[in-house]
C-alpha cells in the first residue's frame, strides 16, 4: 500500500498545525540554545546559524507533515510524524553542532514511534504497514551496521549513532512504504555527497574532514515523507 496526500486535511488544521509547531519550536530553541546536550570535551564555538531556525523549521515541518498525512487513519497516523518530526529537528542540531546524536533522544523515540504507528494501525486495520516497518527498520540498521563496522576499519568517522538513527529512519519511512525508504536513504547520501562537494568547492573543508551525517539522513527522511512516489511497493 502507497499512502497518498490527504486531500481532505482541512487548510485550519495544516494553519493550526504551523502555529503549534512554531510554538514548540520556540521551546525546543531555547533549550538547544542553553547548550545543555554538549557533554565536557564539546566546548567548541557555538553553531554559526541562528537558533531561530529551529521553531521556523518545526512549524514548516508540522505544516507539511498535517497536509501529507492529515485525516488519514482516524487522524491517528499525523501524530506519529509530528512527534518524530520534533526529535529529528532537535537531532538534526546536535549532530550537525557536535557531531553527535545522544542515545536520550534516539533510543526513547524507538517505543514512541512504534506505539504511535501501533495506534495508527489500530485506527485503520492496516497491520501489514506495521509489519513493512518493523521490517524496514531492522533492515536499514543491519545495513548501516555493516557500513559503521567498515568505517572503523577503514578509520572513517561514521559513526554508530547514525545505526541507531537508521532503525528510526526505516521505521517511519518503512511505514509509508518501501519506496519511501529507498527514497530517503538515497537523498541521504546524495544530499551529504553534495554538502561535501560544495564544501571543498568553497574551501570551507578538506577531503579528511568528517561531516554530520544525521541532518542529511533526517532531511531525506523527511523528504520522502512529504513527496508521494508511484511505485509497485
Amino acid at each position: 500500500m502507497t499512502w497518498a496526500p490527504s486531500a481532505g486535511a482541512p487548510w485550519w488544521f495544516v494553519a493550526a498545525l504551523v502555529v503549534a509547531g512554531g510554538l514548540v519550536g520556540e521551546v525546543l530553541r531555547r533549550r538547544l540554545a542553553s547548550g545543555g546536550y554538549r557533554i565536557e570535551d564539546e566546548t567548541g564555538p557555538p553553531p554559526r546559524v541562528s537558533s531561530f531556525v529551529v521553531p521556523v523549521a518545526v512549524a514548516l515541518l508540522w505544516g507539511l507533515l498535517g497536509w501529507r498525512f492529515g485525516p488519514l487513519s482516524q487522524w491517528a497516523l499525523t501524530p506519529a510524524y509530528l512527534g518524530f518530526a520534533f526529535v529529528a529537528v532537535a537531532l538534526a542540531w546536535i549532530d550537525a553542532d557536535v557531531h553527535r546524536l545522544p542515545r536520550g533522544l534516539t533510543r526513547p523515540a524507538y517505543p514512541l514511534l512504534v506505539a504511535q504507528l501501533a495506534l495508527a494501525s489500530l485506527a485503520s486495520g492496516d497491520w501489514d504497514a506495521l509489519r513493512r516497518a518493523a521490517v524496514t527498520g531492522a533492515v536499514l540498521w543491519g545495513i548501516y551496521f555493516a557500513l559503521a563496522v567498515v568505517a572503523a576499519l577503514l578509520g572513517s568517522g561514521f559513526g554508530y549513532g547514525d545505526v541507531t538513527l537508521a532503525g528510526l529512519v526505516g521505521l517511519a519511512t518503512g511505514y509509508v512504504g518501501v519506496s519511501t525508504t529507498l527514497v530517503a536513504s538515497y537523498a541521504a547520501f546524495v544530499l551529504a555527497g553534495v554538502y561535501g562537494v560544495a564544501r571543498l568547492l568553497l574551501r570551507r573543508g578538506s577531503r579528511r574532514d568528517d561531516i554530520a551525517f544525521g541532518p542529511w539522513m533526517l532531511l531525506g527522511l523527511l523528504i520522502s515523507l512529504v513527496v508521494q512516489v508511484q511505485t509497485p511497493f
